[in-house]
């Protein structure tokens, strides 16, 4: 009997408890998703029944007419805003209040997590400005012909199939390898030709890194809407063979290059700069006018000069994540772009024709690829309908008023922005569903009637502000170069035709974008 009093009594303590934690919006004075019992607004991440982004696209649309909204990840508090006006402010007018993503490891015991987008206030302040000089246009140039090689490769590795009468292929997979191999050539200076070779280690690791195991969704869940808890339980950002791969690597390769003054026109060589002597030095070349980062270079050399150099585990950090974001983000958007080609061969002729055209005259180079402008727009349309990351996330770091209310969003409270959703919104982009790289032909947003609008944010595919991807130039650079080569020699269509007139599916167990199983293409030689 007493046994059942206090059941009861507890049973009741905790639905109360229940209730506070997940009124905390309301309470503050914030309207909020409805919550359930125990889970908050998580039960469909937790049993992955859709996509994150069908996930939070239905909270996109419950929120409708309103410029925020509270929900909760479990008992955790969350602002989900889906304003565009409101997203400017959040990261760029007012980036003091948000200058954080809502993520930060314990890198005394997870080396490799010390990686820049994990940082926080000074830390990543100062990292940024020792990073931004590796990755300007200058730099690009540099490392264009190692990425290159790469193209090549697995052009010479689709026509081998081709000639085998095996003219069909998994993109999902063959980019996966691609990047491998061009990363662990430009980032590791590694020559080890993972697309002819998907035995090799830096293959097999990324997989690893990034399978449905129970053991990785958990750690992406954790890592995505609670990451304290990974501190707590001392859960790495990596599994641990896969943190052990990548260390031993970069301390051989860093070894070496030390001690035989080694040098090659890679990443790696940029990172034993800052390592060595605390800066990389501006480019001589003149500028592009519109390289943000490398003017801010020229502007802040001094300063890089006077911070502190990179650590070896900062090192190792940071050349960890640019694999890794090559490795998955990278070839997903690369494949979903390859796709829409094929599902559009209208499309696919024109920038066909484009590169026909420029490569006429001029071999392929940074400069003649920049000169693709259709296939560009084809790239930002791709990302439009796939981002990379379709909810972004910035972590209020003292306590911020929203302008034109009395309310308050507290320091601490995690912040989701569903930029996906807004990609997607009939009300801002005209057939969203459709593929039309003419959006962008004359308009950097996909839209010419909100170009005017400076102050709001609408299309956001790597982030915006002080805290965009810092890798986004090498990304876009290596994926225009590996399309352009491959459509200058192939054409592309559809294996499976159901594709032409059905949606692609997302893994539900994935936060990165990718769809839910390889897609097929069939390659066909081009006539001259």
């Amino acid at each position: 009997m007493g046994f059942t009093i206090a059941l009861i009594l507890l049973s009741i303590a905790w639905y109360l408890l229940d209730r506070y934690f997940l009124s905390y919006w309301k309470r503050n004075g914030f309207k909020q998703l409805e919550p359930s019992f125990l889970l908050g607004n998580s039960r469909k991440m937790l049993t992955q029944s859709e996509s994150f982004y069908e996930i939070f696209d239905e909270f996109y649309y419950k929120s409708k007419g309103q410029k925020f909204i509270g929900m909760y990840n479990l008992y955790k508090p969350s602002l989900l805003v889906t304003d565009p006006q409101m997203i400017h402010d959040i990261f760029i007018k007012d980036f003091g209040y948000f200058h954080d993503h809502s993520i930060e490891f314990d890198t005394d015991n997870d080396p490799l997590s010390g990686f820049l987008f994990s940082l926080t206030g000074q830390k990543w302040r100062d990292l940024r400005v020792k990073l931004s000089p590796t990755f300007t246009s200058g730099k690009l140039r540099w490392m264009f012909p190692v990425m290159k090689q790469s193209s090549e490769v697995l052009v010479d590795f689709i026509q081998k199939g081709v000639d085998n009468k095996n003219p069909v292929f998994g993109f999902g997979e063959l980019f996966r390898r691609y990047n491998a191999n061009l990363i662990s050539s430009v980032a590791f200076g590694i020559d080890n030709d993972c697309i002819n070779n998907p035995d090799n280690d830096f293959f097999i690791y990324g997989l690893k890194n990034f399978d449905n195991s129970f053991r990785n969704v958990v750690r992406q869940f954790l890592f995505t809407f609670m990451p304290k808890l990974m501190n707590i339980f001392k859960i790495k950002f990596a599994p641990q063979d896969v943190d052990d791969f990548f260390m031993k690597i970069v301390h051989e390769i860093v070894d070496y290059r030390e001690k035989n003054n080694f040098s090659r026109n890679d990443f790696m060589d940029l990172l034993i700069q800052l390592k060595n002597q605390g800066y990389v030095s501006a480019d001589k070349e003149i500028p592009d006018v519109d390289d943000d980062d490398e003017m801010e270079t020229i502007e802040n050399e001094t300063e890089q000069k006077k911070l502190m150099k990179l650590t070896f585990n900062e090192l190792a950090a940071q050349a960890f994540v640019f694999f890794l974001a090559a490795f998955e983000t990278n070839s997903a958007s690369m494949t979903f772009c390859l796709t829409e080609l094929a599902r559009n061969p209208k499309i696919q002729k024109k920038v066909q024709d484009e590169m026909d055209e420029v490569f006429a005259t001029q071999d392929v180079t940074y400069e003649s690829v920049n000169k693709l402008k259709y296939l560009e727009c084809c790239m930002l349309e791709s990302l439009r309908k796939y981002p990379p990351v379709p909810i972004l996330s910035r972590e209020c770091t003292k306590d911020y008023k929203i302008p034109n209310t009395d309310l308050v969003i507290r320091k601490g409270t995690d912040i989701k922005i569903p930029i996906m959703s807004l990609h997607r919104d009939s009300e801002i982009y005209e057939n969203p569903h459709d593929f039309i790289p003419e959006r962008f032909l004359d308009s950097p947003t996909g839209n010419s009637k909100l170009d005017d609008q400076k102050s709001a944010i609408f299309y956001s595919p790597f982030g915006d502000g002080p805290r965009h991807c810092i890798g986004m130039r090498m990304a876009k650079v290596s994926a225009k170069l590996s399309i352009a080569t491959l459509l200058s020699k192939f054409t592309f269509c559809l294996e499976d035709e159901r594709l032409h007139h059905e949606e692609i599916k997302f893994d539900k167990k994935s936060f990165p974008l990718r769809p839910d199983h390889d897609i097929k293409l069939r390659a066909k030689v081009r006539k001259n």
